[in-house]
């Protein structure tokens, strides 16, 4: 059994289809079929079922993909990692953020990456979560912060930092305490993302399991449109207390800890599996994991 006969069941079972994969792979249709058919009959049953519109994985199929995959990437790492040995770490890593993350990070690691490894560059790309979970799906980042509304994904994301949403409007001296029950948003107007994000998704779990009204006057993605919003028209938001740091600090807003439930989120690490990472990207993931936990560098 060869690495490329495990690397053309990943790429056969990704695409779905044997012409789009020997494309991939830098092969003819026939040689790809017959490095599938050997492949079958060294493991003693078909992988695939035929169908008019491609194929699909049969049992032993399931049970072998995911085995083969770790072995093509763990085969690809190992020589990567031969070719880094020795060397500086150097490339291009492509970093995928959400937007105020993006503020928080970008200039340290930045700073950081160029004093320590100057011949690695950096690629910083800005998204909400679905667009970057595509990005990593796609092989476009190398790196990704997520945010999570509830538990990360154990076995290919990375917990960085948790912290607890915060209701935030302005600064009323009527309004008291560090903290506010769920149910008291019942009626308040509000600003939240458009959904799916999955801050709204959260919140709106939990009022229907409270059976809670949320008045949502206006939907905006824009972190800065946010808080526009909220300093000009007395709505409120749901963000996490980093994220108006300086404007609490400053006294423009007033951010209270959302308790009866806490709504936790967690900003996770993740990375492509899309290819072994290189010296380079493991690199500026180790220093991304030391920023992050600064609270200036958390994220909404």
């Amino acid at each position: 059994m060869e690495l490329k006969a495990l690397r053309a069941l990943v790429e056969v079972a990704e695409f779905g289809n044997i012409s789009q994969a020997a494309v991939v792979l830098g092969l003819t249709q026939p040689s790809l079929s017959r490095i599938i058919a050997a492949l079958e009959s060294e493991l003693g049953g078909p992988l695939f079922y035929r169908t008019g519109r491609g194929v699909t994985l049969t049992e032993l199929g399931e049970a072998a993909l995911p085995r083969a995959r770790s072995m093509v990437i763990n085969g690809e790492q190992l020589v990567a990692d031969m070719r880094d040995l020795g060397q500086a770490p150097s490339g291009v890593v492509t970093l995928a953020l959400l937007p105020s993350v993006m503020r928080g990070i970008a200039g340290d690691l930045f700073e950081v990456v160029r004093r320590v490894y100057p011949a690695v560059r950096l690629r910083m790309l800005e998204g909400f979560s679905g667009q970057i979970e595509e990005w990593l799906a796609e092989g476009r980042a190398d790196i990704a912060l997520l945010s999570r509304y509830r538990h990360a994904q154990a076995s290919v994301e990375e917990v960085l930092t948790v912290s607890q949403l915060m209701l935030v409007g302005m600064r009323n001296s009527e309004s008291g305490g560090k903290t506010v029950r769920f149910r008291e948003l019942d009626g308040l107007p509000l600003v939240l993302p458009a959904s799916p994000n999955a801050l709204r998704v959260a919140v709106g779990d939990v009022a229907r399991r409270l059976h809670v009204g949320i008045d949502v006057v206006i939907e905006a993605d824009s972190l800065e449109a946010q808080k526009s919003i909220i300093s000009r028209q007395g709505c409120y938001a749901v963000l996490s207390p980093q994220t108006v740091a300086k404007e609490v600090a400053a006294g423009q807003f007033e951010a209270r800890r959302i308790v009866d439930p806490e709504l936790p989120r967690l900003v996770v690490l993740s990375t492509t599996t899309h290819r072994p990472l290189s010296r380079a990207a493991r690199e500026v993931a180790r220093i991304v994991r030391r920023l992050i936990g600064e609270p200036e560098a958390e994220s909404a």
